[in-house]
């Protein structure tokens, strides 16, 4: 009678060769699997670190960015600092003198022009105008042209005047008149390339030249704000403003009297002196005196009041 078993005894031998070469197969895989295993873990932490690296760079630049802006704050800060320092010190000294002029006897007449005997360039006095002095030797003169002081045109041709003859040879001068019209600003250059020319007499001939043909052009209104700063950007070592000294904020970056002497000083980075003569009906407004005065003692200069 023939056996009817399902498998065969050929056929268990071969299922339990089959089982134990799988065993051994995973036995040799497993080290393998269990590396690639760790290996996606370090490669997750990795990225992980990647992005807690980037967002500490990220928080890091904003830092940087603010710190250089709050810098750049506290920088600005200081030169405006600096240059109210400038105006209250102009305004004690101001005020100082005005103590003392009540105190003393009334003072002499202006001297006459005259130029000290001392080498040019020596750092001490070498040019005198009305009382106004300087060591300076490089000077431009800066008309202020408004139609205010169209009534006082001859005053102005003989103020330039007499500010000339104080300039001896191995001086270098040059003259700008400014205005502001409806059509914008316009300037007056002598020499007409905006530079200085050396004191000689055919030189001071052509400048009076030009200083009379201006009559007539007086007009508008005026940007003291922009003249100073084509003065800044000339060889001049001192400019001296020969104006009315009622700046209109309109055509002065709408800063007032006090903050158009403060933007002034701190745009005169060079240090130039700045001088200043008042021209005109000045008693009759007390603004007048105080800004040029302040103006010039805030950038080293001396102030001068002529009337008609």
């Amino acid at each position: 009678m023939r056996n009817l078993g399902v498998f065969s005894l050929s056929a268990i031998d071969l299922f339990a060769s089959a089982m134990g070469a799988f065993i051994i197969i995973t036995i040799v895989l497993m080290p393998d699997y269990q590396k690639e295993v760790r290996l996606e873990g370090h490669l997750a932490y990795m990225e992980s670190l990647a992005g807690e690296t980037e967002s500490v760079l990220n928080d890091t630049e904003q830092g940087i960015e603010s710190a250089q802006e709050a810098l750049s704050t506290a920088q600005m800060r200081q030169l405006e600092l600096q240059a109210e320092q400038e105006i209250v010190s102009s305004e004690i000294e101001t005020i100082r003198a005005k103590l003392q002029a009540h105190a003393d006897q009334p003072p002499p007449p202006p001297p006459s022009p005259v130029v000290t005997e001392e080498d040019l360039g020596s750092n001490l006095v070498t040019f005198r105008f009305l009382g106004l002095k300087t060591d300076k030797t490089r000077i431009l003169l800066l008309i202020d042209m408004n139609k205010y002081l169209a009534e006082h045109q001859a005053l102005v041709a003989r103020t330039v005047a007499r500010a000339l003859d104080s300039l001896k040879t191995g001086y270098e001068f040059g003259i700008l008149g400014f205005q502001q019209l409806d059509s914008g600003p316009r300037y007056h250059r002598w020499p007409e390339d905006g530079g200085l020319v050396a004191m000689t007499g055919a030189n001071r001939v052509q400048a009076l030249r030009f200083v009379n043909q201006l009559s007539g052009k007086f007009e508008g209104s005026s940007s003291v704000r922009d003249a100073f700063a084509l003065g800044f950007a000339s060889p001049a070592e001192a400019m001296i403003l020969i104006s009315d000294g009622l700046p209109n904020p309109t055509y002065n970056n709408g800063l007032p009297p006090r903050a158009l002497i403060q933007d002034i000083v701190m745009s005169n980075t060079q240090g130039k002196e700045i001088h200043a003569v008042t021209i005109g009906d000045y008693f009759k407004y007390k603004g007048t005196v105080e800004f040029m005065e302040s103006l010039a003692r805030a950038n080293s200069g001396g102030f001068l009041a002529l009337a008609q």
